[in-house]
């Protein structure tokens, strides 16, 4: 769930939306442009993932103004569940701040709450 990378918008609120624009040989998500609200405007950005194993990784270009790069990690505990390890960090130089005053102070806490809040609706 979490790498279907064209649904984030329907889980993480700051999104507007989010396009594929390249896939790897495996169809799955390797350069996606993002909209994200902030609270006079939007800012694109495009982000480029990488797979390996249980991990996967995401990062802006250097030269962005909305400088993102992150993981996510995950460990199978057995049956369907497992843990999921998860790293933020989010740099803007200039910008205004975003439509959420939670994500703009604790962005990769809110990207863990938006995403178990989506999954459990998603299981039940």
């Amino acid at each position: 769930m979490f790498c279907a990378v064209e649904r984030t918008p329907e889980w993480l609120k700051i999104l507007r939306s989010a396009v594929v624009t390249e896939r790897d040989d495996r169809g799955r998500a390797r350069r996606v442009a993002f909209l994200a609200r902030l609270r006079h405007g939007t800012i694109g950005y495009s982000l480029h993932y990488r797979y390996r194993d249980l991990r996967v990784s995401f990062a802006t270009p250097l030269r962005s103004e909305l400088r993102v790069h992150g993981y996510a990690q995950f460990f199978p505990l057995g049956g369907d569940g497992c843990l999921m390890t998860y790293g933020l960090e989010v740099t803007k130089r200039g910008l205004p701040p975003f439509d959420d005053s939670h994500f703009e102070a604790h962005a990769p806490s809110a990207v863990l709450a938006d995403f178990r809040d989506f999954v459990l609706n998603a299981v039940r």
